[in-house]
């Protein structure tokens, strides 16, 4: 259970934990994932499958299955590269972190001299 912190403020959830190894990991792990599905990916689209291959009486909704294998491929390699971004955020803020307990762990060392 949350207990409110003294004074104004908001209290972190309960169980919250982060690190900056932790970060780094989470953000190694996103990204590799959506690395290795861009992969992938690449070879969804264009349909390899040619509008005799769908059916000779289907033929005429091959088009609309090509175009949608193309929109589908397209949205999932834009999922992949925002993955990926969000990955690059995560190390950033983990950086970040680290950066800010460094200078704040020396101001404390100085004040204490």
């Amino acid at each position: 259970m949350n207990t409110p912190p003294p004074g104004p403020g908001v209290a972190p959830p309960s169980g919250y934990r982060t690190s900056t190894d932790g970060m780094s990991s989470a953000a190694r792990t996103i990204h590799d994932a959506a690395e290795d599905s861009q992969e992938d990916v690449r070879e969804l689209k264009p349909t390899k499958m040619t509008d005799r291959e769908f059916g000779t009486k289907h033929v005429q909704w091959h088009a609309d299955f090509a175009k949608a294998i193309d929109e589908l491929g397209a949205g999932a390699d834009a999922m992949c590269a925002n993955l990926m971004g969000f990955a690059s955020q995560i190390s950033g803020a983990g950086a970040d972190y680290a950066a800010t307990d460094s200078r704040n762990a020396q101001t404390v060392n100085q004040s204490g001299r």
